[in-house]
């Protein structure tokens, strides 16, 4: 048991965050909260820090990259291979429509929309719209199936969710097949007469 120095109860040492030489004086409920009232206070000094050093980061990051390539590239392709294949969704859960994709990278396809979509340059002028009025908050990906890394498959399966889709009247993100999983399509279409 030990006692709080904020709230002044005495608690087991679980509610407590270790560190090198015992546990913290503060409980964990305690740090939550002084975490959760400074926050705001703790992102605008960042802020203004990032502003006032804008140079001395760009040149520290250039810096960084320089001295790292190998690294930084091992861990790119290494978080890479980590990733699935697989055709997903991006769900807005407010007006119900879809946006349908495929990718080798998993996840990290999910972020570089968001990315695109956080800096107002989305491709998909309907999705920047949403996303735009409704928020992140409203827009949820998730994997509909993990496939292998061939891109002729998942281009195939990514045009056959879509047409399932198109076909159940559900509204999609998506303006259009391309030429290619149309072809993919037809000659898939074909094989199954067979």
């Amino acid at each position: 048991m030990k006692k709080c120095t904020k709230c002044g109860v005495e608690k087991p040492l679980t509610e407590f965050h270790k560190k090198k030489a015992g546990h913290r004086p503060r409980c964990k409920a305690c740090r939550r909260e002084y975490r959760s009232q400074n926050k705001e206070k703790a992102n605008q000094y960042a802020a203004e820090y990032r502003a006032q050093n804008k140079e001395k980061i760009k040149q520290h990051k250039a810096e960084y990259r320089a001295q790292n390539k190998e690294k930084i590239a091992e861990y790119r392709a290494d978080r890479k291979s980590k990733q699935p294949g697989c055709v997903y969704q991006i769900s807005n859960s407010i007006s119900n429509i879809f946006y349908i994709g495929q990718t080798t990278r998993g996840e990290l396809r999910w972020k570089e929309h968001l990315k695109r979509l956080r800096g107002n340059y989305h491709r998909n002028h309907k999705l920047q719209q949403d996303f735009n009025e409704h928020g992140e908050d409203a827009f949820e990906w998730s994997v509909i199936k993990e496939l292998p890394k061939d891109p002729d498959q998942l281009l195939l399966q990514e045009a056959i969710e879509i047409q399932e889709r198109i076909n159940n009247g559900e509204d999609l993100y998506n303006l259009m097949l391309t030429i290619e999983q149309l072809k993919m399509l037809k000659e898939n279409k074909e094989k199954r007469q067979w």
